[in-house]
């Protein structure tokens, strides 16, 4: 997992070790998460999706309605929420086709 951390902090350009935790997540078949901002009290977040690729949306509020996005995370792609993308946006996944686990590591 060291390894992991390392590339990691090296993709998002911060300290090493500044990432001290993560989430792992598992995700059966038709499995996703609704739409969501990562808690505040974390700095950037970079997160890793394994086994199998999904769709990544993104949304923030306009005055009228949301200004939308999606991206998709392959498999052992790596993603990185800083700045706008964790104050302004939001994020969720639909279901996903087959299992896919997804790695997060918040920077405290």
């Amino acid at each position: 997992m060291t390894q992991v951390r390392a590339r990691d902090e090296a993709f998002a350009g911060i300290a090493p070790g500044s990432f001290q935790q993560v989430l792992v997540t598992e995700y059966a078949p038709a499995a996703g998460i609704g739409w969501h901002k990562d808690r505040s009290v974390f700095g950037d977040v970079a997160g890793i999706s394994l086994l199998a690729s999904c769709s990544f949306r993104l949304r923030r509020r306009t005055a009228m309605s949301f200004e939308r996005n999606t991206l998709v995370a392959e498999p052992r792609s790596i993603y990185l929420l800083r700045g706008p993308s964790r104050a302004e946006w939001q994020h969720r996944m639909p279901g996903v086709e087959s299992l896919r686990y997804s790695l997060i590591l918040p920077d405290e």
